[in-house]
């Protein structure tokens, strides 16, 4: 008898255990930051999902990974502190750092990131986030 009610108790939990645990999958992007690029260079991901963002700063200097609003595309001579209103997201590490970010984008489209630090999108560090 003790039997038949523990193996009711087990298949209640896991039944529970199972609902709570219904939800997506969180997606991880992982960037490594070079002199002067992004790698990868294009990084696709689901719309109106928390993206959770390993950053590693394998470079030499301070780099950061800046996200423009969607249809915003930065020029060589990007003046980070004068756009700020075009800022979706930013990280920024200093260099042999890592750490670890959230962030969501909510509409799908194709988003331009850069590292805005002075001269580093002028030398090619820029990449694509295509969200769907």
């Amino acid at each position: 008898m003790k039997r038949k009610y523990f193996s009711i108790f087990l298949l209640i939990f896991f039944l529970l255990l199972t609902a709570c645990g219904g939800g997506q999958a969180a997606t991880t992007l992982r960037v490594d930051m070079v002199e002067f690029m992004f790698e990868p260079k294009t990084f696709t991901i689901p719309a109106g999902e928390e993206i959770t963002l390993e950053l590693v700063n394998k470079g030499a200097i301070e780099h950061n990974f800046v996200i423009l609003k969607k249809g915003v595309t930065a020029a060589n001579d990007f003046d980070h502190n004068a756009n700020l209103d075009d800022i979706l997201f930013e990280a920024r590490l200093d260099p042999g750092k890592s750490g670890t970010f959230t962030f969501t984008v909510e509409e799908a489209g194709e988003y331009q990131v850069i590292c805005s630090i002075p001269g580093h999108l002028a030398a090619g560090m820029a990449g694509k986030l295509i969200v769907k």
